[in-house]
């Protein structure tokens, strides 16, 4: 069943029903003011002594249903008449048994290992962080936040350093952006969500992944392919989802502390206590400082922007008590980046002015949840999650201003239930959003105004061999359709299919099918070229600008999946292999032409053909005790078709990526080693520079290979030092930006076409406290 509770850290939602239902949409409406999550009979958190969730325990009423924990140890039991007995067990730990009426809800549970001998052989089971779920229709990987321990992983970009899904590039030299691509294609085409809804996007969506702190994150679930449409349909490639850490949950206080040999220190606070019967706040205070002159290829610029990064969240959860859930949330973010030449070269450079780079982001943004489980039938529910936010940016690229405003408003009700039994499963949903950009590039105007109004409904089946005596079997089939009506865009629909076929309890078939859509951001899907010399050139120049000079229209595509995924046992120990292969299909894209000629950027619509091909095998395996190897190998072919270059492979992708990680999981040492190799890539064509420009570029970029380790040492159940070390092989790219020389004055200045680590071997160490459960 894909319920609501996927707005709700994908824990099912049962809800009761009201004797008529005009009664209760009149008081659902009177709550949509209020924050919320949704509640169900009985809901928790299971953990090891460790810590860490249990993802994939069983919940379960005595002689009746029951359910799972998800990635991030939650769980939601429905309510069944009659049953008042519930058991919690988890293969290697003691089951637990609990009565109704002595709890307090939220329940939280700390199960204990309990071996069991069997002659010599002791059976035990380890959460490793990082699973594929054979119980999801949807092709989803979910990582917990011991996954995310592994690496310092100080953002939300830098968690994905050790995924074998996402692909995380490297930062240019003149504004420091990374930038993730999932099945060969650029982050754009991935919908990304922070408790499902909209996470950070338009003006903000360059650092959307450096301003969430990875202390922060309680979970991710990689999406990949043609997903749910509950949240809309601007994932093409897939969705990643993030789960904050929640009050009900969290530490009562936590502090981690981190230093990097590039200059960089950072701190992350986290506070959660219960002030009321049924009221739970959290704080969360993220600030960093990175300030450094490095300048390995004496350039003259800096390898990496100084920056000044401060976030703040205030949480408030209302559960346990009354018909409805709500929670509010507060964020705030301001980032300033300072990069740039930091000497004018006295050979060649006739402005004698540097040429510097200052980045201002600011934001501010509320958002809350509201359900309402008044029904009497508990496979209903109903509930809404809205937010506005607003965003300002104001730019410096030598001497082109980059200024920008965003105001948004977004609102999503949905609404579940089932259709004579629980085989048959309809989510319905309407959307609407508003946003109001007001924006400008070296004197140009880019400004829109945008909004979409869309509703949704998802069919699911869901099938099981239940007679006695017979082998497992499954099928489960995901049926949607969503229907968007863009103001500048107009009707977009977008069909899809899921389908789920299990032959055993160990194996998983998967196929997937659907259209996605998403309007683009012309500048800041782009931002890594604006510090140049070239013009950006927007559609054909002999048409006049219309009224939303910001938008060149819609992007369009079909993505097809296919997926396998099979659990085994090994001389006694666990594993799994996981097989992907997806292709993208473009009918409508903004082409990125960046060879026409070295003195424009051009930005038009697709005329022609545009696919990328990707296929994925990854396995992990535990090959002694408490060490872990994930092995992955990667295959992507990315083509579009150019205006006048026809059909060619797209720059900066690689076709071939491997990694190899080899971890220990020890209770007092815990080790982790990441090696990837990334295989040859495209530049763009050098053929127009002129001799004169000193050019130290291939036309195709080398294979090569990253090293990084990191060595933790938990000294209590509260406390964990970790040290640790990156590009370890001291990979570096030389003389990255073209024509440094002359940044102002030359035709040629270019710092786009980063491949490798501009830094060499950096090194880390930090501290995390749980000062207070």
């Amino acid at each position: 069943m894909f319920s609501l509770s996927l707005l709700f850290n994908e824990r099912p939602l049962h809800l009761r029903s009201a004797p008529r239902l005009n009664q209760h949409l009149l008081l659902f409406f009177l709550f949509l003011a209020l924050p919320c999550g949704l509640l169900a009979q009985v809901n928790g958190t299971v953990f090891d002594a460790d810590g860490y969730p249990l993802s994939g325990a069983t919940v379960q009423w005595v002689g009746g249903g029951g359910t799972t924990v998800d990635a991030e140890g939650g769980f939601v039991l429905p309510a069944e008449a009659g049953r008042d007995r519930f058991t919690i067990s988890y293969l290697g730990f003691a089951d637990r048994e609990f009565r109704v009426d002595t709890l307090q809800l939220p329940l939280q549970v700390v199960l204990e290992e309990a071996g069991t001998d069997l002659g010599e052989i002791q059976v035990t089971a380890r959460d490793n962080g990082r699973a594929a779920s054979l119980l999801s229709t949807h092709n989803i990987e979910s990582v917990s936040s011991k996954e995310l321990r592994k690496a310092p992983c100080c953002s939300l970009a830098e968690s994905f350093e050790n995924s074998p899904v996402v692909d995380l590039t490297y930062g240019d030299p003149l504004t420091g952006r990374r930038e993730i691509q999932v099945l060969g294609l650029r982050g754009n085409y991935t919908q990304l969500t922070l408790e499902k809804r909209p996470m950070l996007d338009g003006l903000a969506s360059p650092f959307a992944l450096d301003l969430i702190p990875g202390p922060w994150v309680s979970g991710i679930q990689i999406g990949k392919g043609s997903g749910s449409l509950e949240s809309g349909a601007q994932g093409m490639t897939g969705e990643i989802n993030t789960e904050l850490v929640k009050p009900t949950a969290g530490p009562g206080l936590y502090l981690n502390v981190f230093a990097g040999s590039q200059g960089r220190s950072e701190a992350n606070v986290l506070a959660n206590r219960q002030v009321g019967k049924s009221l739970w706040a959290g704080a969360a205070l993220h600030g960093s400082f990175t300030e450094n002159a490095h300048d390995f290829d004496s350039d003259g610029f800096k390898d990496m922007p100084d920056r000044r990064t401060a976030v703040g969240l205030f949480r408030l959860f209302r559960v346990g008590e009354g018909n409805w859930e709500g929670q509010w949330n507060v964020l705030g973010a301001r980032e300033r980046r300072s990069g740039g030449q930091q000497r004018v070269h006295d050979h060649g450079q006739p402005n004698l002015n540097p040429y510097t780079i200052e980045q201002d982001n600011q934001r501010l943004e509320v958002w809350g949840k509201t359900g309402y489980f008044g029904f009497q039938k508990p496979h209903q529910s109903i509930g809404v999650i809205y937010s506005g936010s607003y965003h300002k940016l104001n730019n410096l690229y030598g001497r082109k201003i980059h200024q920008g405003e965003q105001r948004s408003v977004y609102l999503n009700a949905l609404y579940h239930t089932q259709m004579g039994n629980d085989q048959h499963q309809l989510s319905l949903g309407g959307t609407a959003r508003m946003d109001d950009f007001a924006e400008t590039f070296a004197g140009r105007d880019f400004s829109r105004n945008e909004n979409t109004l869309g509703a949704y409904g998802e069919y699911t089946f869901r099938w099981e061999e239940s007679r006695e005596g017979a082998d497992f079997r499954a099928f489960t089939a995901v049926l949607g359709l969503r229907a968007d009506r863009h103001n500048l865009g107009g009707m977009q629909y977008s069909p899809r299919a899921n389908l789920k076929y299990q032959p055993n309890e160990h194996s998983a078939l998967r196929l997937s099918a659907g259209r996605g859509w998403r309007s683009p951001n012309l500048l800041v899907d782009n931002l890594n070229w604006l510090p140049s010399s070239r013009e950006i050139v927007v559609g054909d120049p002999e048409v006049p600008p219309t009224a939303n000079p910001g938008f060149l229209g819609l992007e369009t595509a079909w993505n097809f999946g296919f997926n396998f995924t099979q659990d085994f046992h090994l001389a006694g120990r666990e594993g799994q292999l996981v097989f992907d292969a997806f292709r993208t299909v473009f009918q409508q894209q903004i082409i990125v032409d960046a060879e026409q000629d070295f003195t424009t950027l051009r930005l038009y619509q697709l005329e022609g053909p545009s696919r990328a091909n990707s296929l994925m095998l990854s396995t992990t395996y535990e090959i002694l005790p408490l060490i872990d190897v994930k092995l992955a190998y990667k295959y992507t072919d990315v083509q579009q078709t150019y205006a006048l270059q026809g059909l060619r492979e797209l720059p900066l992708t690689a076709r071939q990526r491997v990694l190899a990680t080899v971890g220990y999981d020890g209770p007092r040492f815990k080790a982790h080693l990441n090696y990837q190799l990334v295989g040859e890539q495209r530049l763009i064509d050098f053929d127009g520079l002129p001799s004169s420009v000193f050019l130290d570029h291939p036309q195709r970029a080398p294979a090569f290979g990253l090293l990084a380790a990191q060595l933790t040492y938990v000294a209590n159940a509260k406390t964990e030092f970790y040290v640790g070390g990156e590009n370890l092989t001291n990979r570096q790219q030389r003389n990255a930006i073209i024509g440094a020389y002359e940044p102002f004055d030359g035709e040629y200045f270019d710092a786009t076409q980063v491949y490798q680590p501009l830094f060499g071997t950096m090194l880390f160490a930090g501290v995390r406290w749980t000062l207070s459960e």
